[in-house]
Protein backbone atom coordinates (compact mmCIF):
# COMPACT_ATOMS: atom_id res chain seq x y z
CA UNK A 1 0.00 0.00 0.00
CA UNK A 2 1.35 3.48 -0.75
CA UNK A 3 2.66 5.53 1.86
CA UNK A 4 0.20 8.48 3.70
CA UNK A 5 2.40 10.77 2.02
CA UNK A 6 1.84 9.61 -1.54
CA UNK A 7 -2.06 8.86 -0.79
CA UNK A 8 -2.31 12.43 0.09
CA UNK A 9 -0.81 13.67 -3.28
CA UNK A 10 -3.18 11.80 -5.11
CA UNK A 11 -5.92 12.80 -3.30
CA UNK A 12 -5.45 16.62 -3.80
CA UNK A 13 -4.97 16.28 -7.36
CA UNK A 14 -7.74 14.59 -7.84
CA UNK A 15 -10.12 16.44 -5.08
CA UNK A 16 -8.62 19.48 -5.67
CA UNK A 17 -8.59 20.39 -1.72
CA UNK A 18 -5.68 18.31 0.73
CA UNK A 19 -6.09 15.69 3.34
CA UNK A 20 -4.11 15.27 6.27
CA UNK A 21 -1.51 12.19 6.41
CA UNK A 22 -1.08 9.98 9.54
CA UNK A 23 -3.54 11.94 11.59
CA UNK A 24 -4.32 10.81 15.04
CA UNK A 25 -8.39 9.79 15.66
CA UNK A 26 -8.03 10.33 19.10
CA UNK A 27 -8.06 13.77 18.09
CA UNK A 28 -11.65 13.61 16.25
CA UNK A 29 -12.97 11.19 18.99
CA UNK A 30 -15.37 11.82 21.97
CA UNK A 31 -13.74 8.83 23.71
CA UNK A 32 -9.99 10.72 23.08
CA UNK A 33 -8.83 7.18 21.79
CA UNK A 34 -7.48 6.08 18.50
CA UNK A 35 -4.37 5.53 16.45
CA UNK A 36 -3.34 7.42 13.30
CA UNK A 37 -5.55 7.09 9.89
CA UNK A 38 -3.46 7.30 6.85
CA UNK A 39 -5.40 10.39 5.56
CA UNK A 40 -8.23 12.37 7.45
CA UNK A 41 -9.87 15.23 5.11
CA UNK A 42 -12.69 17.63 6.35
CA UNK A 43 -15.47 18.00 3.87
CA UNK A 44 -17.23 21.29 4.10
CA UNK A 45 -19.13 20.91 0.59
CA UNK A 46 -21.28 18.52 -0.38
CA UNK A 47 -18.67 18.36 -3.80
CA UNK A 48 -16.03 17.66 -1.63
CA UNK A 49 -17.96 14.91 0.24
CA UNK A 50 -18.96 13.45 -3.43
CA UNK A 51 -15.32 13.84 -4.74
CA UNK A 52 -13.45 12.52 -1.73
CA UNK A 53 -16.19 9.75 -2.02
CA UNK A 54 -14.78 9.35 -5.96
CA UNK A 55 -11.16 9.36 -5.07
CA UNK A 56 -11.52 5.91 -2.42
CA UNK A 57 -13.98 4.23 -4.52
CA UNK A 58 -11.70 4.37 -7.67
CA UNK A 59 -8.14 4.25 -5.77
CA UNK A 60 -9.66 1.04 -3.80
CA UNK A 61 -8.93 3.06 -0.97
CA UNK A 62 -11.32 1.72 2.28
CA UNK A 63 -13.01 5.26 3.68
CA UNK A 64 -15.34 5.46 6.32
CA UNK A 65 -17.60 9.14 7.17
CA UNK A 66 -17.66 10.39 10.26
CA UNK A 67 -19.59 13.57 12.12
CA UNK A 68 -18.89 14.60 15.54
CA UNK A 69 -16.80 11.79 16.76
CA UNK A 70 -19.51 10.57 19.04
CA UNK A 71 -20.81 6.97 19.29
CA UNK A 72 -17.62 5.79 17.62
CA UNK A 73 -14.46 4.06 19.21
CA UNK A 74 -11.53 4.63 16.59
CA UNK A 75 -8.69 1.40 17.09
CA UNK A 76 -5.79 1.80 19.14
CA UNK A 77 -3.87 1.15 15.18
CA UNK A 78 -5.66 4.03 13.62
CA UNK A 79 -7.40 3.32 10.12
CA UNK A 80 -5.52 2.18 7.06
CA UNK A 81 -7.48 4.14 4.61
CA UNK A 82 -9.57 7.37 4.51
CA UNK A 83 -11.64 8.87 6.90
CA UNK A 84 -13.63 11.67 5.97
CA UNK A 85 -15.06 14.17 8.36
CA UNK A 86 -18.44 15.06 7.12
CA UNK A 87 -18.56 19.29 8.19
CA UNK A 88 -21.63 20.38 5.52
CA UNK A 89 -23.46 22.41 7.23
CA UNK A 90 -26.83 24.29 6.55
CA UNK A 91 -30.46 25.04 7.74
CA UNK A 92 -33.19 25.94 5.51
CA UNK A 93 -36.63 26.25 6.13
CA UNK A 94 -39.65 26.19 3.81
CA UNK A 95 -42.98 26.91 5.62
CA UNK A 96 -43.18 23.68 7.30
CA UNK A 97 -40.17 21.77 6.07
CA UNK A 98 -36.82 22.17 7.45
CA UNK A 99 -33.62 20.80 5.31
CA UNK A 100 -30.71 20.18 6.78
CA UNK A 101 -27.18 18.87 5.87
CA UNK A 102 -25.99 16.12 7.19
CA UNK A 103 -22.74 17.18 8.64
CA UNK A 104 -25.02 19.72 10.53
CA UNK A 105 -25.04 19.39 14.51
CA UNK A 106 -27.70 18.19 16.06
CA UNK A 107 -27.37 20.70 18.88
CA UNK A 108 -27.70 23.70 15.91
CA UNK A 109 -30.97 21.91 14.64
CA UNK A 110 -32.24 22.15 18.01
CA UNK A 111 -31.24 25.66 18.66
CA UNK A 112 -32.44 26.81 14.72
CA UNK A 113 -36.02 25.16 15.83
CA UNK A 114 -36.21 27.06 19.57
CA UNK A 115 -35.30 30.44 18.21
CA UNK A 116 -38.22 29.97 15.60
CA UNK A 117 -40.76 28.36 17.89
CA UNK A 118 -41.42 25.23 16.00
CA UNK A 119 -42.26 22.11 17.21
CA UNK A 120 -41.28 18.65 16.41
CA UNK A 121 -37.93 17.51 17.63
CA UNK A 122 -37.43 18.90 20.76
CA UNK A 123 -36.22 15.16 21.93
CA UNK A 124 -32.69 15.52 20.30
CA UNK A 125 -31.36 18.48 22.54
CA UNK A 126 -28.58 16.79 24.14
CA UNK A 127 -27.86 14.29 21.65
CA UNK A 128 -24.63 14.43 20.19
CA UNK A 129 -23.47 13.90 16.58
CA UNK A 130 -25.00 15.21 13.44
CA UNK A 131 -28.15 15.11 11.32
CA UNK A 132 -26.26 12.09 8.45
CA UNK A 133 -25.58 10.22 11.56
CA UNK A 134 -28.37 10.29 13.59
CA UNK A 135 -30.46 9.76 10.64
CA UNK A 136 -28.51 6.42 10.06
CA UNK A 137 -28.79 5.14 13.04
CA UNK A 138 -32.16 6.44 14.07
CA UNK A 139 -30.94 8.51 16.87
CA UNK A 140 -33.81 9.35 19.60
CA UNK A 141 -34.61 10.26 23.05
CA UNK A 142 -37.69 10.24 25.55
CA UNK A 143 -39.49 7.55 23.41
CA UNK A 144 -39.29 9.47 19.88
CA UNK A 145 -36.91 8.74 17.16
CA UNK A 146 -35.59 11.12 14.64
CA UNK A 147 -37.00 8.93 11.44
CA UNK A 148 -40.94 10.45 13.00
CA UNK A 149 -40.24 13.26 11.33
CA UNK A 150 -38.38 12.75 8.11
CA UNK A 151 -40.25 13.48 4.95
CA UNK A 152 -36.99 12.19 2.95
CA UNK A 153 -33.76 12.20 2.35
CA UNK A 154 -30.94 12.86 0.02
CA UNK A 155 -28.24 10.05 -0.35
CA UNK A 156 -25.04 9.44 -2.82
CA UNK A 157 -25.54 5.76 -3.66
CA UNK A 158 -22.16 3.28 -4.16
CA UNK A 159 -22.63 4.19 -7.83
CA UNK A 160 -22.10 7.84 -7.60
CA UNK A 161 -25.20 9.08 -8.74
CA UNK A 162 -27.55 10.55 -5.91
CA UNK A 163 -31.52 9.71 -5.03
CA UNK A 164 -34.22 11.08 -3.13
CA UNK A 165 -35.54 8.39 -0.28
CA UNK A 166 -38.94 8.64 1.69
CA UNK A 167 -39.49 8.10 5.37
CA UNK A 168 -40.99 4.43 4.08
CA UNK A 169 -38.18 3.71 2.08
CA UNK A 170 -35.94 4.57 4.23
CA UNK A 171 -37.01 1.79 7.09
CA UNK A 172 -36.58 3.49 10.47
CA UNK A 173 -36.93 1.05 13.05
CA UNK A 174 -35.11 1.44 16.86
CA UNK A 175 -31.63 2.68 16.46
CA UNK A 176 -31.76 1.13 12.53
CA UNK A 177 -32.33 2.55 8.86
CA UNK A 178 -32.07 1.04 5.75
CA UNK A 179 -28.49 2.91 5.58
CA UNK A 180 -27.16 -0.09 8.05
CA UNK A 181 -27.53 -2.38 5.44
CA UNK A 182 -26.87 -0.76 1.93
CA UNK A 183 -24.54 2.26 3.34
CA UNK A 184 -25.23 4.78 0.94
CA UNK A 185 -24.29 8.29 2.04
CA UNK A 186 -26.52 10.94 3.56
CA UNK A 187 -25.82 14.51 1.99
CA UNK A 188 -29.33 15.90 3.00
CA UNK A 189 -32.62 15.24 5.49
CA UNK A 190 -35.53 17.20 5.01
CA UNK A 191 -38.23 17.37 8.32
CA UNK A 192 -41.38 17.59 8.92
CA UNK A 193 -41.58 20.59 11.55
CA UNK A 194 -45.01 22.66 13.31
CA UNK A 195 -45.80 26.02 14.48
CA UNK A 196 -45.85 25.78 18.56
CA UNK A 197 -46.05 27.38 21.97
CA UNK A 198 -42.36 29.18 22.48
CA UNK A 199 -42.76 28.70 25.72
CA UNK A 200 -43.80 25.32 25.83
CA UNK A 201 -40.86 24.27 23.28
CA UNK A 202 -37.82 25.96 25.09
CA UNK A 203 -39.32 24.83 28.45
CA UNK A 204 -39.13 20.95 26.84
CA UNK A 205 -35.77 21.38 25.50
CA UNK A 206 -34.36 22.11 28.76
CA UNK A 207 -36.16 20.03 30.89
CA UNK A 208 -34.99 17.24 28.32
CA UNK A 209 -31.08 18.63 29.08
CA UNK A 210 -31.98 18.55 32.68
CA UNK A 211 -32.59 15.32 32.52
CA UNK A 212 -29.86 14.09 30.37
CA UNK A 213 -27.84 16.19 32.59
CA UNK A 214 -28.59 13.96 35.63
CA UNK A 215 -27.94 11.06 34.38
CA UNK A 216 -24.71 11.06 32.37
CA UNK A 217 -21.33 12.29 32.36
CA UNK A 218 -20.45 16.09 32.55
CA UNK A 219 -19.55 17.51 29.40
CA UNK A 220 -16.02 16.82 28.62
CA UNK A 221 -15.57 13.46 30.28
CA UNK A 222 -13.79 11.23 27.76
CA UNK A 223 -17.38 9.00 26.72
CA UNK A 224 -18.94 7.90 23.27
CA UNK A 225 -22.25 8.05 24.93
CA UNK A 226 -24.71 5.65 25.31
CA UNK A 227 -22.56 2.03 25.08
CA UNK A 228 -25.68 -0.66 24.46
CA UNK A 229 -28.84 -0.24 23.05
CA UNK A 230 -31.95 -1.00 24.92
CA UNK A 231 -33.42 -4.36 24.08
CA UNK A 232 -36.45 -4.66 22.32
CA UNK A 233 -38.34 -7.80 23.17
CA UNK A 234 -40.41 -9.51 20.16
CA UNK A 235 -43.30 -8.19 21.98
CA UNK A 236 -41.75 -4.46 21.40
CA UNK A 237 -41.11 -4.23 25.45
CA UNK A 238 -37.99 -2.31 25.55
CA UNK A 239 -35.88 -3.23 28.44
CA UNK A 240 -33.22 -0.69 29.69
CA UNK A 241 -29.54 -1.54 29.24
CA UNK A 242 -28.35 0.64 31.77
CA UNK A 243 -30.77 -1.20 34.53
CA UNK A 244 -29.64 -4.48 33.37
CA UNK A 245 -26.19 -3.91 33.52
CA UNK A 246 -26.39 -1.84 36.89
CA UNK A 247 -28.33 -5.06 38.31
CA UNK A 248 -25.59 -7.51 36.96
CA UNK A 249 -23.09 -5.69 39.09
CA UNK A 250 -21.57 -3.54 36.26
CA UNK A 251 -20.84 -0.12 38.26
CA UNK A 252 -17.47 0.00 39.86
CA UNK A 253 -16.12 -2.50 36.71
CA UNK A 254 -12.54 -1.64 35.17
CA UNK A 255 -10.33 -2.57 32.36
CA UNK A 256 -7.39 -0.33 32.42
CA UNK A 257 -8.00 3.58 32.01
CA UNK A 258 -11.64 2.08 30.58
CA UNK A 259 -14.64 2.07 33.22
CA UNK A 260 -18.03 2.14 33.53
CA UNK A 261 -19.93 5.45 34.74
CA UNK A 262 -20.86 5.83 38.33
CA UNK A 263 -24.02 7.91 37.60
CA UNK A 264 -25.15 5.05 34.76
CA UNK A 265 -24.19 1.84 34.26
CA UNK A 266 -24.51 2.21 29.94
CA UNK A 267 -21.65 4.12 29.52
CA UNK A 268 -17.55 3.52 29.51
CA UNK A 269 -15.76 6.51 30.04
CA UNK A 270 -12.05 7.04 29.54
CA UNK A 271 -10.07 8.12 32.90
CA UNK A 272 -7.25 9.10 31.08
CA UNK A 273 -5.08 6.71 29.05
CA UNK A 274 -7.53 3.96 27.93
CA UNK A 275 -7.08 1.87 24.99
CA UNK A 276 -9.52 0.70 22.50
CA UNK A 277 -8.50 -2.82 23.77
CA UNK A 278 -9.59 -1.21 27.14
CA UNK A 279 -13.19 -0.38 26.54
CA UNK A 280 -13.49 -3.74 24.12
CA UNK A 281 -12.38 -6.06 27.02
CA UNK A 282 -14.77 -4.36 29.54
CA UNK A 283 -17.61 -4.34 27.22
CA UNK A 284 -17.42 -7.77 26.33
CA UNK A 285 -17.44 -7.95 30.37
CA UNK A 286 -20.67 -6.81 30.86
CA UNK A 287 -22.02 -8.57 28.17
CA UNK A 288 -21.41 -11.23 29.87
CA UNK A 289 -22.37 -10.52 32.88
CA UNK A 290 -26.05 -9.23 31.26
CA UNK A 291 -26.35 -12.56 29.52
CA UNK A 292 -25.16 -14.64 32.41
CA UNK A 293 -27.57 -13.14 34.77
CA UNK A 294 -30.58 -12.23 32.48
CA UNK A 295 -30.16 -14.52 29.60
CA UNK A 296 -30.32 -11.48 27.36
CA UNK A 297 -27.82 -10.65 24.33
CA UNK A 298 -26.37 -6.46 24.43
CA UNK A 299 -25.94 -5.32 21.54
CA UNK A 300 -23.44 -2.06 20.69
CA UNK A 301 -24.72 1.25 20.02
CA UNK A 302 -21.41 2.59 19.80
CA UNK A 303 -19.05 1.24 16.35
CA UNK A 304 -15.71 -0.17 16.72
CA UNK A 305 -14.04 0.72 13.10
CA UNK A 306 -11.22 -1.66 13.44
CA UNK A 307 -8.00 -0.90 11.73
CA UNK A 308 -7.57 -3.01 8.47
CA UNK A 309 -10.98 -5.07 8.33
CA UNK A 310 -12.75 -4.99 4.89
CA UNK A 311 -15.31 -2.03 4.95
CA UNK A 312 -19.06 -2.29 3.53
Amino acid sequence: MDSPEALAGSFASKVGRPARPSAPLSEWSWFRIGGPADLLFRAESVRDLERAVAWAREQGTRFYIIGGGSNLLFDDEGFRGLIIRNEVRSLELKGSLLAADSGTPLESLVEFLVERSLAGLEFLAGIPGTVGGAVCGNAGAFGHDIGEAVRDVDLLLKNGQTAVRTRAEMAFSYRHSLLKEDHHVVLKARFDVEPGDPVRIRRQVEDYLESRSGKHPCPGTPCAGSYFKNKVLSDGTKLAAGRLLEQAGAKGLRVGDAAVFEGHANFIINLGRARARDVLDLAAELRERVRSRFGVELEEEVVHLPATASMP
